[in-house]
């Protein structure tokens, strides 16, 4: 529940009304199809008592293994987890190894998640099996950590210079993102099976980057970066050489 301060800093759904913002707001939704009135869009989605009381709700959207398995949405989670080791087993990310003494074994989690549509129907349940990296030990589980991330100007310039030639900007999702990038071979990385699939003295042993795994972002940044230059696109010369160094 929110105190009378935060209260007091809330506006009003008339307030925001008001502002500049609701007509971009507005002018968003009907472009991904909205048909509703203005008033509706900013009582139902914008407004910060709403968005507090939808993330509240969302909460149960997000269960751990034993809440899933064990509430109303069991069968569509599991499906969703069977779906999620398939695609993984086919993407050859591991293989499956006997348990050494030796072995710095680290634990694996699912996260689950129900996806929505705005109005609240369900789009899809989706399951992520991922690596505990914080129980990696440096120098055996990992090297190197460090990927780049794109700088917000470069972003800004790539709007700007949309606008003034008349190009159209796209998004793209990489399924899987993380699993189409190796391990390297010196990184030897244990990993305990996934719960409602394990095998009694079996550990994986990963050969991708797993999700979760503390190398994951640089080694898919390597691949990335390896895959467009194979395409002969040209690495921005605003970018440190020294970040090129190892691709």
């Amino acid at each position: 529940m929110l105190g009378r301060a935060e209260m007091e800093e809330v506006p009003s759904v008339e307030t925001l009304m008001a502002s500049p913002l609701s007509r971009f707001v507005h002018f968003a939704a009907n472009d991904c199809g909205y048909s509703g009135t203005r008033y509706e869009l900013i009582a139902n989605w914008v407004h910060p008592l709403f968005l507090k009381a939808k993330s509240e709700a969302s909460k149960e959207d997000n269960p751990n293994w034993r809440h899933a398995m064990n509430g109303p949405f069991k069968e569509e989670y599991w499906n969703a987890a069977c779906k999620e080791i398939e695609t993984l087993e086919s993407m050859e990310a591991w293989e499956v190894v006997d348990r050494g003494s030796d072995m710095n074994v680290i634990d694996s989690i699912w996260a689950f998640k129900l996806k929505r549509f705005p109005d609240g129907m369900i789009k899809k349940f989706k399951a992520r099996f991922c690596a505990r990296g914080d129980q990696q030990l440096q120098g055996i589980d990992f090297f190197e950590t460090y990927a780049p991330v794109v700088q917000w100007t470069s972003v800004r310039m790539m709007l700007i210079l949309e606008i003034l030639m008349n190009l159209k900007s796209k998004q793209g999702d990489v399924t899987a993102a993380f699993l189409h990038a190796d391990l390297a071979p010196e990184e030897k990385v244990f990993v305990e099976m996934p719960l409602g699939f394990r095998q009694k003295g079996k550990v994986l042993r990963l050969k991708k980057t797993l999700y979760g795994l503390r190398q994951s972002p640089r080694e898919f940044w390597k691949y990335l970066t390896q895959a467009m230059a194979s395409c002969d696109m040209v690495a921005s010369g605003l970018i440190p050489a020294c970040l090129w160094e190892n691709v």
